[in-house]
This record gives structure tokens, C-alpha cells and sequence, in this order.
């Protein structure tokens, strides 16, 4: 079982053994003297949220519910909260403190605008469950002063969010310059042994070239001829470090590896679910196709996190036998591809570059995306034969 999935089991976990000890709570004397509790309609109730438990297990772990359900579950949640607190008592039930369990939650996947949403939420509803009673019995100061505490909870679980957010962006931002100072590194090694060594070879010989011009003339010109070879040696030693001119991510993990790396890092920055799927058997790339793949990907997941407040982004990558497709794939608000503005600026949304790079690969890009349903880009380029893609080693070394 992945990481997520254990998280989602523990979470069903303590769901349950929250709800037994509600249960056992229940039927403790000094609740049903406090609250006269219907222990007819609790039952009902207890009834009613373990089939839900039960049926919200069984989609989330089967993966048969988009993430994006979690709004329903975040509702359903909040409202037996407020029916327990009402049929417990009310003002004075205990169980209000289970109004901090989503707003926790919340905070701990680094999503601001979601901890707020459920602060305001756990205001309204716990207002609306206690406010009769409290104008009834004269606790409306009471009343204000938790509202009060339910405020200050959520401002600081909203900072909490905010702060982690911006800790895991500036890691993540850290993690990437470390590797690209270390690429840099091993593209100056690999330039100081392998070009520099050909152009020192072909300016020595040339020297002696000149030296001997009017002593040998014929001498001098062979071995100045003779350079010819060295000159190619450089020029495909030159070309295949331009092949590696590449994200380093790819040159450390290889291209799924960098796709699943940047992948978790987009999640925990944008609070959002994330799958990786793989069609197809997986090969070596060109390096263009490769590294116009990569980046129309990451242009793709930067949109979603910066303009499309997606709950769920999933990205395949398919490899057939002649070609290599990859989709990414949020449920955001969209955008309208026909109002995006043209050149450069084209509405933020990085198009003309994602398109650049899918052509200097040879490939195609289409957008399907419209305002309210998501947005769907599709990256497809042609691959050589099984076999004729680029080697790994320098020219030399095949």
C-alpha cells in the first residue's frame, strides 16, 4: 500500500474509533441527565453515520470516487457533528469539540482557502444547532464568546496552512536549485574532459603546424589536414552535451522518475490528489521529445496550481510503438482557449510555449478546455523505431 493509501486508512481508523467512543459517550449518566438525550434517535443517527463511514470507506480506498468528492464527505461530516451536538445537548454538548477534527484536517494538507471555508462553516452550523437555546435561556454571550474561540481556531489553522505552504514551496524551490547547481557541475567536468580536451589536441597540433611550415611545408599540411578527424571527435562530443542541455531532474531520475518526483512536489504544494498513470512499456526517449514532454508537463501543473483551484490532476503518459502521448488532466474552473490573448501574454497560460516546445519535438498539442469543466492538455510526438533513440554514453563511447 502506497503512502496515500495508508493515509486514508488511518484516517477511516480513527473516523471509527471516533465514532465508538461517541457512542459509548452517550450513554453515560451524566450526558443523559444534562442533555435527556433520545437515545431512540441517537441510535438512529449512529445508525445513519456508520453506513456512511462504511460506504465512503469502501469508494475511497476502492479509488471508484474522484477526489473531488471530498466536499460532499467535508458536508456530510459537518452536518452529524451538528446533529450530535444538538440531540447531546446543545450549548452543552461535549461533542462540539469534534467541530475542530475538519478544520485540523484542513489546515494539515496546507490548504488556506479550504480551512477557512470550514471555519465559516463550523461557525454557521454551530450557531444554527445552539442559537434557540441560548436566546431562550439568555447564553447568547456565551454563544458569541465560543464563536469567538471557533475564530481564533481558525485563524491560526489558516496561518498553520499558509505557512507550511510557503515552507514546502521554498523546499521544493531549494531542492531543485541544489540539483541544478550539481547538473551544472557535472556539465562543467564533463566539457573540461571531453571538449577542452579536443580543442587543446587540434591548437597544439596546429601550432606545430605553423612551425613547420617553411622548414616541411607538406609535413605541415598533413598534419593539418590531419586535425579533420579531432574537429568531428569535438563536434559530435559538442552535439551530444547539447543533447543533455535537459532538465537535471531527468538526468538524476530518468523521465517517469521525474514526472512522479514533481508530481508529489505539485500535490503538496496545491493541496491536490494526484496519479501518475504509465500505458504501454515504458523507453528510452530522445532527448527533445523527452525534455519538450517534461516541460509542457510542468508548464501544465504550474496552470492548475496558479489559475485553476483543481481538487484532482492526473497525468498519463502512454508510449505506443510509433509515438508517445501525455495527458494531463484537472478538474478546476477551466478557461475559454478563444479569449486568450495573443502573442506572448496569451492569457497567462503559457500556450504559445507549451505549443514551441510540443513542435520542436515534431508533436501536436491540443487544449480541451472550457469555463466550469476542467482543462485537458494533450501532448503527442512521434518516436524512431525501437532501438534508434539516443544512447546514453558520449559518441565515442558507442
Amino acid at each position: 500500500m502506497d503512502a496515500t493509501g495508508s493515509r486514508r486508512t488511518a484516517f477511516f481508523v480513527l473516523y471509527a474509533v471516533a465514532l465508538v467512543s461517541t457512542f459509548i459517550w452517550v450513554h453515560c449518566d451524566y450526558v443523559q441527565q444534562r442533555s435527556r438525550i433520545d437515545l431512540q434517535a441517537a441510535y438512529v443517527a449512529f445508525a445513519a453515520a456508520a453506513a456512511y463511514l462504511l460506504l465512503r470507506a469502501v469508494l475511497v480506498l476502492s479509488g471508484r470516487i474522484p477526489e473531488a468528492w471530498e466536499y460532499v464527505w467535508l458536508s456530510v461530516d459537518l452536518f452529524l457533528i451538528t446533529a450530535g451536538v444538538y440531540l447531546t445537548g446543545r450549548m452543552g454538548s461535549d461533542l462540539a469539540l469534534l467541530y475542530f477534527w475538519p478544520l485540523v484536517t484542513a489546515s494539515i494538507q496546507r490548504r488556506p482557502r479550504l480551512t477557512s471555508g470550514v471555519g465559516l462553516a463550523v461557525a454557521v452550523l454551530y450557531t444554527a444547532a445552539t442559537l434557540p437555546e441560548a436566546i431562550e435561556t439568555g447564553m447568547t454571550a456565551r454563544l458569541a464568546a465560543r464563536l469567538f474561540v471557533v475564530a481564533a481556531a481558525t485563524a491560526v489553522a489558516v496561518a498553520y496552512a499558509v505557512t507550511e505552504a510557503a515552507r514546502v514551496e521554498e523546499l521544493t524551490r531549494l531542492r531543485e536549485s541544489l540539483a541544478l547547481t550539481d547538473y551544472r557541475a557535472q556539465l562543467a567536468q564533463e566539457m573540461h574532459d571531453g571538449i577542452q580536451h579536443y580543442l587543446v589536441r587540434i591548437a597544439t597540433r596546429l601550432n606545430l603546424a605553423r612551425t613547420l611550415i617553411d622548414q616541411d611545408p607538406d609535413r605541415a599540411a598533413r598534419m593539418a589536414v590531419g586535425q579533420t578527424l579531432t574537429v568531428r571527435q569535438a563536434s559530435d562530443e559538442l552535439r551530444y552535451l547539447v543533447r543533455r542541455l535537459r532538465s537535471p531532474i531527468i538526468e538524476q531520475l530518468g523521465f517517469l522518475g521525474a514526472l512522479e518526483d514533481h508530481l508529489g512536489m505539485f500535490g503538496e504544494r496545491a493541496g491536490a490528489a494526484t496519479e501518475l498513470r504509465v500505458d504501454g512499456e515504458p523507453r528510452r526517449l530522445p532527448a527533445d521529445v523527452e525534455h519538450a514532454a517534461f516541460r509542457v508537463i510542468q508548464e501544465a501543473l504550474t496552470n492548475a496550481e496558479k489559475y485553476a483551484e483543481a481538487t484532482t490532476v492526473e497525468v498519463r503518459v502512454g508510449f505506443g510503438e510509433g509515438s508517445i502521448e501525455c495527458v494531463v488532466r484537472d478538474d478546476g474552473r477551466g478557461f475559454d482557449p478563444a479569449a486568450t490573448k495573443e502573442p506572448g501574454a496569451d492569457g497567462g497560460f503559457g500556450l504559445v510555449g507549451m505549443r514551441e516546445r510540443t513542435a520542436s519535438a515534431g508533436g501536436e498539442l491540443t487544449v480541451d478546455a472550457a469555463p466550469g469543466r476542467g482543462v485537458t492538455i494533450t501532448f503527442r510526438a512521434p518516436l524512431p523505431p525501437e532501438g534508434e533513440g539516443d544512447a546514453e554514453g558520449p559518441p565515442a563511447d558507442r
